[in-house]
């Protein structure tokens, strides 16, 4: 349901709340005043008052629920959106390691999980179809070290220390997760000129 259409579904909806609380209200504002025909002016006032602020009360309460429903529906459709750009995203990094210049990113993702770890004696996790490349690569920047192929991913690679402690994930599923969080609030204000309630 597109947006706007929800916003009017719910602006219809609290319409017709707020006229069942009106309509109720009158009909029991004029069962308490033939409940008090004949008797002193004061109570009648007084009972009129009473249910004046009940129906006050219950209309006040009854469009809380309806804006706290409304915004949940908001977020929940804007968070749609936002996980369908990213699905969209991952189907379309499928096939990142058939393409032009993929080599040229491995090498740039092996680099940057080396530099987190400074010069520690490493393990590179790849995907057994990024092996060739891998063992291309490394002469080519001076780094002995073991190649495990225990890993599925579409591009990138794992760079773990050899006694295990650290490991620095830098595979191209890893890179869209940490996207997903640092871009999340530039893409709603992007979709939705707000923050969208992040």
């Amino acid at each position: 349901m597109p947006f706007e259409q929800l916003i009017q579904s719910v602006d219809e909806c609290a319409e017709d709340k707020i006229r069942g609380i009106r309509e109720r209200a009158t009909r029991k504002a004029a069962e308490i005043q033939a409940e008090v025909a004949g008797k002193d002016v004061k109570i009648q006032t007084k009972h009129h008052d009473a249910a004046q602020t009940a129906v006050e009360m219950e209309r006040s309460k009854s469009v809380a629920q309806i804006k706290k429903e409304s915004r949940m529906q908001m977020i929940r459709a804007k968070d749609a959106v936002y996980q369908e750009a990213f699905s969209q995203a991952r189907k379309h990094l499928l096939s990142v390691r058939e393409r032009q210049g993929y080599e040229n990113n491995f090498k740039k993702m092996v680099q940057e999980a080396l530099a987190e770890l400074d010069g520690e004696p490493v393990v590179l996790r790849i995907d057994k179809r990024d092996e060739s490349l891998a063992k291309t690569l490394l002469p080519n920047l001076h780094l002995d070290c073991e190649i495990v192929t225990d890993i599925t991913t579409e591009g990138g690679v794992e760079v773990r220390t050899t006694d295990g402690r650290f490991v620095i994930k830098n595979t191209i599923e890893s890179r869209l997760e940490r996207a997903k969080v640092l871009i999340k609030p530039e893409i709603f204000a992007t979709l939705y000129g707000d923050q969208g309630g992040v």
